[in-house]
């Protein structure tokens, strides 16, 4: 069976087994709260997200991400009935296609897919999904 996968940082590992759930956050494009996942298999480049320094943001490479903070990633399968496709979630959010368009653009540049995009607008409860943390470079399941 095939998945999604919804990639975070180590760092917020805690902060989900506390609550039980991914939960679903605004990200300035939607009004809807969402859970983002990737059908990419390693890594999600969009997942990688700036880093703050002296007031300034810092676009980081892979590994200095990785070595920052850690990497985790929480599998969903992919026939999961709640999930939307980007497309769907774009239209659901009333985005209009050139919006749509420079985030598609915007993504491209950092090495995403859109097509790859999934989305569910709700909290996932950690039951439903399995957890792997990186390790050097090499996914290993957690139970």
């Amino acid at each position: 069976m095939s998945h999604v996968v919804h990639y975070s940082a180590l760092t917020r590992l805690p902060q989900m087994l506390n609550s039980g759930h991914l939960l679903p956050h605004m990200d300035g494009c939607f009004e809807t709260p969402l859970v983002w996942f990737s059908s990419v298999s390693f890594w999600e480049p969009t997942a990688t997200k700036p880093f703050r320094t002296n007031n300034a943001l810092v676009s980081l490479k892979f590994w200095e991400y990785r070595d920052l903070f850690g990497c985790i990633r929480f599998a969903l399968p992919a026939d999961d009935s709640r999930l939307m496709t980007w497309r769907e979630v774009c239209q659901q959010a009333g985005l209009s296609r050139v919006d749509r368009r420079k985030l598609e653009a915007a993504a491209r540049k950092r090495g995403g897919d859109p097509k790859q995009w999934f989305a569910v607008p709700a909290a996932i409860p950690l039951a439903d999904m399995s957890l792997e943390i990186l390790s050097i470079n090499e996914w290993r399941t957690v139970s």
